[in-house]
């Protein structure tokens, strides 16, 4: 059989009623992104079109009417052919390809029979894998960024960027509620009362109210209820007067509330105060009056209590563990928080925000896959967005490639749901023990620790340090002496 003439099909002049048909078959061939090559049942290349010679960098005058067998023979061409393969067994066949730069080509020969169910010509399809990942990894940034930028609530991201919570995620329905109500009752002295599970952001609405109050220009006082000690609780909270007990200041002290005035006290784990103190909280609820421990003398205080709670009050109040008075009057505005599990649209954003600030704090270029993000959005996250940051903390600091991926996500998840027992290499030091007692700073610093004694076994110099780290050689040097990390260690002086 003769090669046909280059740049034609073997085809005949179509019918007039064909020739629109054609039309738009050529114009499908040519509009498709993916490079398409129909080869004969002799393995002679017949047609192909201009995304094919671009995935290639082949010329189509090269190709058109010259046999596989030729091709494969060329210089820098592949030895293995998709289309040989469907010639030898008429099944369709994949191979992938090393194009220049090492770019990587995935070909798909298909074959196609006629009528006769005789082997007509080869559909050969190419894409070209590296560039599909690039455009996936700009997708996916494009759709995290779109993401962030989206928000119900009117004029809501404008008043965050001027109180300093640009980053504040409400995409729900249930978020876009909340914060609704809190823009509405924010400049109005009304108590509130935040619940939800362990990090879901209470202490974040408890400081968006306050940002967005007429008091934002004073003190935000937090206290955790549950992490003072029962003894000292009242004179932590409402100060006391000299000598008001063994070993007090003869100065006096102020407590939390008398700091607050003026300003905003978010009294978190509320459910943990005394039923003691719970009874003083009440009366400076309601007389904003205030007597320090030992004292006589009442002090006016104009402060607004917000207080939050991951306990059941009421079951509390069932059990003669909390007072119903200060239940109900804690209860002004109560506001619910649901778990991120029940809120994925806030969910998948939050994985966005974090991973663009976390690489920014870090210094490091990190993206996450769209199959990673629902892989993290499968797990049910029992710490909320609290444990929802360390997860991505230890995937954007352990991570050696730019993307994270479903299996880096799988990897740090098997060990979290091991105990920490095993370690698979995705683990940052300190972020799985000592349960949630340590802060977010204790656990990188221990990271930080634990990295730079790695890296001083690995490279000879603090300047070889730096330059793998991305710091400078200076803070390398500082960080090295903040740690105790002696010079020394280095395989040859640093």
């Amino acid at each position: 059989m003769s090669a046909p003439e280059p740049g034609l099909l073997p085809r005949m002049p179509p019918a007039p009623n064909e020739r629109s048909r054609q039309s738009l078959l050529d114009a499908v061939m040519n509009a498709s992104y993916d490079g398409i090559c129909l080869v004969s049942p002799e393995g002679t290349f017949l047609e192909m079109n201009g995304a094919f010679e671009r995935i290639t960098g082949l010329r189509r005058e090269d190709w058109i009417g010259r046999t596989i067998g030729e091709m494969r023979t060329s210089p820098g061409m592949a030895r293995n052919s998709a289309a040989l393969e469907v010639l030898r067994g008429s099944y369709p066949a994949t191979t992938l390809v090393n194009l220049r730069d090492g770019e990587l080509m995935l070909v798909t020969a298909s074959p196609h029979f006629g009528e006769s169910e005789e082997l007509e010509s080869i559909i050969l399809n190419v894409r070209n894998i590296t560039e599909l990942n690039h455009l996936k990894r700009n997708l996916e940034k494009r759709r995290g960024d779109s993401l962030l930028a989206e928000n119900e609530v009117p004029g809501l991201r404008d008043r965050l960027a001027k109180v300093g919570l640009g980053e504040f995620v409400a995409q729900s329905s249930a978020m876009v509620e909340i914060v609704s109500t809190v823009m509405q009752i924010a400049d109005f002295d009304l108590t509130v009362l935040i619940e939800g599970e362990t990090g879901v952001g209470k202490g974040v609405m408890a400081s968006l109210l306050h940002r967005l109050s007429r008091r934002s220009d004073k003190p935000f006082i937090e206290v955790n209820c549950g992490a003072i000690p029962e003894s000292l609780i009242e004179s932590e909270l409402f100060g006391y007067e000299p000598g008001a007990f063994t070993g007090a200041s003869r100065e006096g002290k102020r407590g939390y509330f008398e700091a607050a005035n003026g300003g905003t006290i978010f009294l978190d784990e509320i459910g943990e105060l005394p039923k003691g103190s719970q009874a003083k909280l009440l009366k400076i609820l309601d007389d904003r009056m205030l007597v320090r421990v030992g004292g006589t003398h009442a002090r006016h205080l104009d402060v607004r209590v917000v207080a939050a709670t991951n306990r059941h009050l009421r079951d509390l109040v069932l059990q003669g563990q909390f007072r119903a008075d200060l239940l109900y009057r804690l209860e002004t505005i109560p506001i619910v928080i649901p778990p991120l599990r029940e809120r994925p649209r806030d969910l998948k954003a939050l994985i966005y925000t974090f991973i663009r600030t976390l690489s920014q704090e870090f210094r490091c270029d990190r993206e996450i896959s769209s199959e990673a993000v629902g892989h993290l959005m499968s797990y049910p996250l029992p710490g909320n967005a609290r444990e929802l940051k360390n997860l991505l903390v230890r995937l954007v600091l352990t991570c050696q490639e730019r993307e994270i991926d479903v299996g880096h996500v799988a990897a740090v998840l098997r060990r979290q749901n091991a105990g920490g027992d095993a370690d698979d290499g995705t683990a940052v030091p300190g972020l799985d023990a000592d349960g949630p007692s340590r802060s977010m700073r204790d656990r990188i610093e221990e990271f930080e620790r634990r990295l730079l004694a790695e890296c001083t076994r690995r490279y000879r110099s603090t300047y070889e340090v730096a330059e793998h780290l991305g710091l400078n050689q200076s803070s390398v040097v500082r960080k090295m002496k903040k740690y105790g990390i002696r010079p020394h260690a280095f395989q040859r002086g640093g």
